[in-house]
C-alpha cells in the first residue's frame, strides 16, 4: 500500500510516495515517486487534470444585454403592476413566471431570432435564458402557456404599461424630445377570411404586396433622438390614414402631457397621407408646432411656379445647393409658411418610373399595330378603339405625353399612329418632377431647418423597416387570431425594439458603427459555457462552473459596457 512520506535532505523538506516492500525478508519503505517540496506538490495538485471535462455552450451576449436593459428600465415590475393576476383555476398550474417576465421572454425572442410561440422553447434551449432567469423551466413555456399569460393583459393595461415605460426610458436615457415623427404602416396576417371574430385584420392596400391576405395597421410616434417609439396604436387594416389621424392625434397629445413636456417647444412631423382640411384644423388647435408635406397634385398653383424662381440653399449647410422657394400662402383657410424644394433623388425615381410605364405602353402599341396589319383585323364595334386607347393612356402622367390616334378610314396598320410629345415630356421632367411642398407654423425657423425636420421622417420609416426585418425585431411571424392577442403581440415586438434601442444608444457612446441588427449579431458571438468536472470521488456528482468563452477584445468590451458585473450575469472568461 502506498503512503506519503516526509523526507529531509540537507535541511530541506521534500515529499515522496513510498510503498512497503519486503527486502531480504524485512519490510522496507521503497520510494515510488518523488513529489518535491510542499509548494511543488500544491502546484501539481491544483493543475492536475481531474478527468475528462464536459462542456456545453449557450448563446449569451445578446440575451444578456437585452435582459440588462430590461432590468435598467424595470420592465417586469411595470408590467406586473398593471396586469391583473389570472384567477385560480384549471390553468393556474401552468403559470410559473409572472406575466411581466413572460412578456419579456417573448420580447427577447423577437429581438434575437423571431419565431412563433410554439417554437419559443426550442430557441430558448440554445440560449442562456435559464441562467439569466433563475428557476426558469424552458420546456414548460409552451405556446399555450404564452397565450394564457397574454390573456391576462387588457387593452387598458397595455396603454398604462406603454405610458410608464415611455416615462422610464425618457428619464433613463435623457432623450431630447424636440422633434417627433408620426407615420403608419401595415402588416399582413394569416387569419382566414371566414374568421369574422377579429375586427383588426381587414382587406386593404398591403405595403408588403400581399393583397391576398388580411392586414392590420400600426401607427407610431418616434423620437428624433434615439429613434425610440413613444406612442403606438394598432388599428383596422381598411382604415385610411387620414381617418385614423384625429384619434392618433388625441393619443399623441395625451402621451406628451403624461411626459410633462413643454408642448410649445415640440414639433411633430407627419406625411401628406394624414392630411385633410379637418385634420389640419385639429393640428392648428394643438399647442405644439408641426411640419407636414402637401400632395403636389392637390396644389397645382404651387407646382406651376417655374423652377427658375427657386433659390439654392447657401453653402456651408447640410443641405447646400438644394433649390428652394419660401413663401406665405393661404391654405385651408389660414395663412401658412410654405416651403417648396426640389429633390433630385425623387426626380430621378419619377423619371425612371415614367420610362418604365412608357416602355410598356409602347410595346403594347407596337403589338396592336402589328395585329392591325393582318387582314380582317381591327375593332368590331364603334368605340372599341377609343376604349383601348383610354386603357393605354391610363396611369399617372401618361396622357400628358403619349399621343395616340386611330383612323378607321385608313387601311391596315396605318389606322394606328402614336408618338411621344417631347416638349411635354421635357416640361414634365424638368418643371414638375422632383417638386415637394412643405407647410409649417415654425415661421421663425430657417428654411434649411424646416427641410431637415421633414427629412427626419426617415427615422420612423427605418423603425418600420426594422419591424419587417426577418432576422431581428420582426413583427412577423404573427399567428394570433383575436384582436386582443394581436394588440399584445404588437406590444411585445415594440418592447423588443425599445430594449434594442437602449443597447444601441450605449453602443453609440462607444462609437460602434453597427446598426441594431449588426449589434445583436455581434453580441450573439459572446457565448456562455457550462463546464462539468468530475468530483474526484467515486460516485460523486460532477461539479458545474460557468464562464464566458474567450471573445475578441472589441466584442468583450461592448459586452462589459452593456452587462453589469453582478448576478445572474457571468463576468469571467477563460483568461480570468
Amino acid at each position: 500500500m502506498a503512503s506519503l512520506q516526509r523526507h529531509v535532505v540537507k535541511g530541506r523538506t521534500y515529499w515522496r510516495i513510498v510503498e512497503s516492500r519486503r527486502i531480504n525478508g524485512k519490510p522496507r519503505a521503497v520510494p515510488v515517486m518523488h513529489l518535491g517540496t510542499a509548494d511543488a506538490l500544491l502546484e501539481r495538485l491544483l493543475n492536475a487534470p481531474a478527468g475528462p471535462l464536459r462542456l456545453r455552450s449557450y448563446q449569451h451576449g445578446d440575451v444578456a444585454a437585452l435582459k440588462a436593459a430590461a432590468d435598467q428600465l424595470g420592465v417586469v415590475s411595470i408590467i406586473d403592476e398593471h396586469v391583473r393576476q389570472q384567477p385560480r383555476g384549471k390553468r393556474e398550474s401552468r403559470r410559473g413566471e409572472s406575466v411581466g417576465t413572460t412578456l419579456l421572454l417573448g420580447a427577447l425572442n423577437r429581438a434575437v431570432r423571431p419565431s412563433s410561440k410554439r417554437g419559443w422553447s426550442a430557441w430558448a434551449e440554445q440560449t442562456s435564458l435559464h441562467r439569466l432567469f433563475p428557476g426558469l423551466e424552458v420546456q414548460k413555456l409552451t405556446s399555450q402557456y404564452f397565450w394564457d399569460q397574454m390573456d391576462c393583459v387588457s387593452l387598458q393595461a397595455l396603454r398604462a404599461i406603454e405610458r410608464d415605460l415611455t416615462r422610464r426610458i425618457v428619464d433613463e436615457l435623457g432623450l431630447e424630445l424636440d422633434t417627433l415623427f408620426y407615420d403608419t404602416t401595415n402588416f399582413f396576417s394569416y387569419i382566414a377570411s371566414t374568421n369574422t371574430r377579429p375586427k383588426l385584420p381587414q382587406r386593404g392596400k398591403c405595403k408588403q404586396k400581399r393583397g391576398d391576405l388580411r392586414i392590420y395597421g400600426l401607427a407610431l410616434l418616434v423620437s428624433r433622438d434615439g429613434q425610440v417609439p413613444l406612442c403606438s396604436q394598432v388599428y383596422e387594416g381598411n382604415r385610411a390614414d387620414a381617418k385614423l389621424f384625429p384619434d392618433a392625434l388625441s393619443r399623441i397629445r395625451e402621451r406628451l402631457a403624461d411626459l410633462s413636456l413643454e408642448l410649445e417647444d415640440l414639433t411633430v412631423v407627419y406625411d401628406r397621407g394624414n392630411l385633410s382640411r379637418t385634420n389640419q384644423a385639429l393640428v392648428d388647435e394643438a399647442p405644439f408646432g408641426y411640419v407636414a408635406s402637401l400632395t403636389p397634385a392637390h396644389h397645382d398653383e404651387l407646382v406651376a411656379i417655374p423652377v427658375e424662381q427657386y433659390v439654392p440653399l447657401p453653402k456651408g449647410g447640410r443641405l447646400e445647393g438644394i433649390p428652394t422657394l419660401r413663401m406665405t400662402r393661404k391654405i385651408w383657410g389660414a395663412e401658412r409658411t410654405v416651403v417648396l424644394f426640389i429633390s433630385e433623388q425623387l426626380r430621378a425615381g419619377q423619371v425612371r418610373g415614367l420610362q418604365q410605364h412608357l416602355s410598356k405602353r409602347l410595346q403594347a402599341l407596337a403589338e396592336w399595330k402589328e395585329e392591325l396589319a393582318k387582314p380582317g383585323s381591327g375593332p368590331r364595334k364603334p368605340g372599341s378603339a377609343q376604349k383601348k386607347i383610354d386603357g393605354l393612356l391610363s396611369g399617372q402622367h401618361i396622357r400628358k405625353i403619349l399621343r395616340i390616334e386611330f383612323e378607321p378610314d385608313r387601311q391596315g396598320s396605318e389606322r394606328l399612329q402614336y408618338w411621344i410629345d417631347d416638349e411635354a415630356r421635357h416640361r414634365l421632367e424638368n418643371e414638375v418632377f422632383g417638386k415637394r411642398i412643405l407647410v409649417t407654423n415654425r415661421e421663425s425657423w430657417a428654411t434649411e431647418d424646416i427641410l431637415l425636420a421633414y427629412r427626419g421622417q426617415s427615422h420612423v420609416e427605418s423603425v418600420f423597416r426594422q419591424l419587417k426585418d426577418d432576422e431581428h425585431l420582426a413583427l412577423r411571424p404573427q399567428y394570433h387570431w383575436t384582436d386582443q392577442k394581436i394588440h399584445v403581440h404588437a406590444f411585445i415586438c415594440l418592447l423588443a425594439l425599445l430594449l434594442a434601442r437602449v443597447i444601441e444608444r450605449e453602443a453609440r457612446r462607444l462609437e460602434r458603427p453597427e446598426g441594431l441588427s449588426g449589434l445583436l449579431d455581434l453580441l450573439g458571438r459572446v457565448r456562455l459555457a457550462m463546464v462539468l468536472q468530475p468530483s474526484g470521488k467515486k460516485g460523486g456528482r460532477p461539479r458545474a462552473g460557468w464562464q464566458l468563452e474567450v471573445a475578441d477584445d472589441d466584442v468583450a468590451k461592448l459586452f462589459r459596457a452593456l452587462v453589469p458585473d453582478s448576478p445572474p450575469f457571468v463576468y469571467t472568461d477563460g483568461r480570468s
